[in-house]
């Protein structure tokens, strides 16, 4: 017996000793030897796994570094919102979950903050002071005042439990940097645009849209495979309401694009209660009556609508961007340009510092402190760059400090080389690779760490048109009007019978509906029934508890004022 005790005495101190000499071998960033489970709200996430995900170089190296491996999960379905709501509401979540959010007015965050509410998530207010970048989340003043007051420290939470990513560590919003602007909206197709002698950024109003698509139509101009086009068809990413905001800017009652605006007489109401909405009505109903509009404008899915633009089977695409690789990669399609917003302006607008998508952490999740840890190392410097460009001395080397892409990557980026970027090396590369690891970056300025605005827009070709078409732009101007959307004050304790109410009515679906009506009769009931409806919800109340709070303070809303017919 005393050998046997022995042995094992022998055998656990040898055990010890391996175990310390293994943890003294392991990097600072070492946190724990374990899996992440993490459910992804994100389409652009779920379509893009690599299909080995902890076999990735990245991933390999981020293990190496951190002990953490990956399981991530998308769940497909008619939306992600809906998806979320079922799983939350069935409290059927892993270790974390992440979900879009660019503020508290997104249809998701009432899902989220319910959940916050009935214990789904865990607070990280304890753990926050010991990282190394979410730590400025508890300075007063980093946190755009949205993610602060009304998502991550709001004071009906007893805690932190959402947290948004894409925070820019400086706000830079209104600086127009070429090299990191979207060039977003209407794109024409750069042929149809030579031969109608349009030029580019050189749309103004929407009768000069609505003439242009009249000559497009007269042109009887036809797709790569001959046949006949509409003038104006979906957006790139798939048919739907949002895509209409580029076709009738100066029809929207609100500069902004939000639902809610300010009359020249300080009266805060709902676009469906002035005349604007059936000024936004008819003209769609004009386009389409005319053949100048394609019939499935809100409804065709993404695949379908990717393949229209690629085949030039419209003459514009309703929304689009420079980033993506059909208008940077050729010299086919050209911006029109933004149409002059209800104000008669082509500024930009911003509220300052903004954020985009953010996480939870489940309640049930084994020492939750290790997962936050996790997201922080993703978030640093050394993460940024195993996250956007991969392995040092595979997919890149530091010059001078800063990271420059080696031939092959750059020349991966420039063949839009998406499974390469996905499943041979794991990395981001600026949202065409592995999104997950992109989505999860948090304090961002990417042309003081990295010298560029993305993986090879400063030092390669892939990019190069993006960058040329953001700074042939003529209006450069950017508006700072602090403050948040109305619909963001639907949260508060108050309102919160009225939100409820709120969230069972949907004004973009009325519209498209009052769109395809059969008559203008049928428009009127449409929209009548549908300000009624307004009314019986209680939207009385958030316009009194709003105009209060902007007659002490303009800066709390976002607003400008806009001369209006309000509805009695």
């Amino acid at each position: 017996m005393k050998r046997y005790l022995a042995t094992l005495l022998a055998l656990a101190l040898a055990l010890f000793c391996f175990s310390a000499a293994v943890a003294e071998n392991r990097p600072d960033t070492w946190i724990a030897d374990r899996t992440i489970t993490i459910q992804c709200y994100v389409d652009d996430i779920g379509y893009a796994l690599p299909a080995d995900i902890n076999g990735t170089p990245v991933m390999r190296r981020i293990t190496e570094l951190t002990g953490i491996k990956l399981d991530l999960r998308y769940t497909p379905g008619e939306s992600d919102e809906t998806v979320m709501a079922a799983q939350l509401a069935a409290g059927n979540i892993p270790d974390a979950i992440v979900s879009y959010l660019n503020n508290s007015t997104r249809p998701e965050f009432p899902i989220l903050l319910k959940a916050a509410k009935e214990g789904l998530f865990a607070d990280m207010t304890p753990y926050l002071a010991d990282t190394s970048v979410y730590r400025n989340y508890l300075e007063h003043d980093y946190l755009p005042a949205d993610a602060r007051d009304n998502i991550t420290f709001r004071k009906d939470l007893d805690g932190a439990y959402i947290f948004q990513l894409s925070i820019p560590a400086v706000d830079r919003s209104t600086e127009y940097i070429a090299d990191d602007k979207y060039i977003g909206g209407l794109y024409i197709r750069a042929d149809i645009a030579a031969d109608l002698d349009v030029a580019a950024f050189s749309l103004n109003t929407q009768e000069e849209l609505y003439d242009l698509c009249v000559r497009i139509k007269e042109g009887n101009y036809t797709d790569d495979n001959g046949n006949p086009i509409y003038p104006i068809g979906p957006k790139y990413w798939g048919g739907s309401y949002d895509s209409l905001i580029n076709v009738v800017r100066s029809y929207g009652f609100s500069p902004f694009g939000s639902q809610y605006g300010l009359t020249t007489d300080g009266q805060i109401v709902h676009e469906a209660q002035t005349n604007f909405v059936y000024d936004k009505i008819s003209f769609a109903r004009k386009l389409l009556a005319d053949g100048l509009m394609h019939p499935e404008f809100f409804t065709m899915d993404a695949t379908r609508c990717e393949e229209l633009c690629k085949s030039k089977g419209v003459a514009i695409i309703s929304d689009i961007h420079n980033y993506v690789e059909l208008i940077y990669s050729s010299e086919d399609w050209i911006p029109l340009g933004a149409i002059n917003d209800v104000t008669g302006s082509k500024s930009s607008y911003t509220s300052g510092k903004g954020g985009y998508g953010c996480w939870a952490i489940s309640a049930n999740a084994k020492n939750p402190e290790e997962i936050l840890r996790f997201f922080d190392f993703l978030a640093t410097r050394e993460g940024k760059l195993l996250c956007e460009y991969g392995v040092e001395g595979l997919t890149y080397n530091m010059v001078d400090g800063y990271p420059v892409l080696t031939e092959e990557a750059l020349a991966k980026l420039n063949d839009g080389d998406s499974d390469w970027m996905i499943n041979t090396i794991g990395a981001d590369f600026g949202g065409a690779g592995f999104v997950f690891l992109g989505y999860m970056l948090t304090n961002t300025d990417s042309k003081v760490e990295f010298g560029e605005s993305r993986p090879g827009a400063g030092t390669g070709t892939t990019y190069a048109r993006a960058v040329a078409l953001a700074e042939q732009n003529p209006e450069k101007t950017i508006i700072r009007i602090p403050g948040l959307d109305v619909s963001a004050y639907l949260s508060v304790d108050e309102l919160e019978d009225v939100k409820a109410n709120m969230d069972l009515l949907n004004y973009k679906e009325m519209v498209i509906q009052a769109i395809y009506a059969n008559s203008d009769d049928e428009v009127k009931a449409i929209v009548e029934s549908f300000r009624a409806q307004l009314k019986a919800a209680g939207i009385d109340r958030l316009y009194d508890y709003c105009e209060a709070i902007y007659a002490a303070n303009p800066e709390t809303i976002q607003l400008i004022p806009v001369e209006a017919t309000v509805a009695e």
